[in-house]
């Protein structure tokens, strides 16, 4: 069974809705939006390769994988949110939204895919 991460990431290059990818650090956050062109599970790490964007993921650093629904204007954004052992952040994945507008029912689809039966988010 594969990591959520690669799940969500693998199910949004084949049906090819825009995601939105937040990677943070001190320093700054790195935000991409788009359609994910490659994803290459590898020894490990987890890969995207698309033109202006390029993450590679160390799978065993993600210590916990999270699906959170957090109340908006309009409507719920729902989130795949992937943090290391220490207890920080290392992304949020999102389907890409414009403010105002109700979130991809593509998204919510995939994201609820890797929900078990029986649990919420």
């Amino acid at each position: 069974h594969c990591h959520p991460a690669v799940q969500i990431l693998e199910s949004a290059q084949q049906d090819g809705n825009e995601i939105m990818v937040f990677v943070g650090n001190r320093g700054c956050v790195q935000i991409f939006t788009g359609v994910v062109e490659k994803v290459v599970p590898m020894k490990g790490w987890l890969n995207i390769f698309n033109p202006t964007f390029t993450l590679h993921l160390l799978e065993e650093s993600i210590a916990e994988t999270w699906v959170t629904r957090k109340p908006a204007s309009d409507g719920y954004v729902t989130s795949l949110e992937l943090f290391a052992h220490d207890g920080t952040q290392i992304a949020q994945l999102y389907g890409q939204r414009t403010e105002g507008e109700q979130e991809q029912a593509q998204w919510r689809k995939q994201i609820a895919s890797l929900i078990p039966e029986g649990v919420t988010a």
